[in-house]
């Protein structure tokens, strides 16, 4: 396997263990077991962002274009209608 799509594949499945973490948090009642899967989150969250880095830095992933102010705007009005409702 290529060292690109060992990156890719590593991303994605931390990406879905974020998701996963993320999930397992909104649903737990448990004070101490939130913290914990919170901090593993966490954990996760910075290890997916060096990760992203290193393939950014390699040419293996290009992010999106960066959005504009007025597009920014459109969706925090969005979202607060949303909220408002």
């Amino acid at each position: 396997m290529q060292e690109q799509a060992m990156v890719t594949d590593a991303l994605n499945s931390i990406n879905n263990g974020i998701k996963s973490l993320s999930d397992m948090i909104t649903q737990t009642d448990n004070q101490q077991l939130r913290q914990t899967l919170q901090q593993m989150r966490n954990q996760s969250e910075t290890c997916q962002y060096e990760l992203y880095t290193i393939a950014k830095n390699k040419n293996y992933y290009q992010p999106a274009s960066q959005a504009t102010q007025q597009e920014i705007s459109d969706v925090k009005s969005t979202i607060n209608s949303i909220v408002s409702q």
